[in-house]
């Protein structure tokens, strides 16, 4: 469960189903993602939604061991 409160309006936003995840990685790759992200207007939370989906999705289905572990997804609109 996530909730985010909005202290301009005080505001409180409750997801249930949600939960927020936390990684270790280079600033410098951090830094460049976020500026990729902004420019091509693409919302990061949705594209690691994304990617974890076609993971789990490719496991299940047992494509994921016949492509030596590579996924690729689709970036962008």
């Amino acid at each position: 469960m996530v909730k985010i409160k909005n202290f301009k309006k005080d505001r409180m936003y409750d997801y249930p189903d949600d939960c927020m995840e936390t990684v270790k990685i280079n600033k410098q790759i951090r830094d460049d993602i976020s500026k990729f992200c902004k420019s091509l207007k693409i919302n990061k939370s949705k594209l690691i939604e994304n990617f974890y989906k076609t993971i789990l999705l490719r496991h299940r289905e047992g494509n994921l061991n016949l492509t030596n572990n590579y996924v690729t997804i689709h970036v962008g609109s």
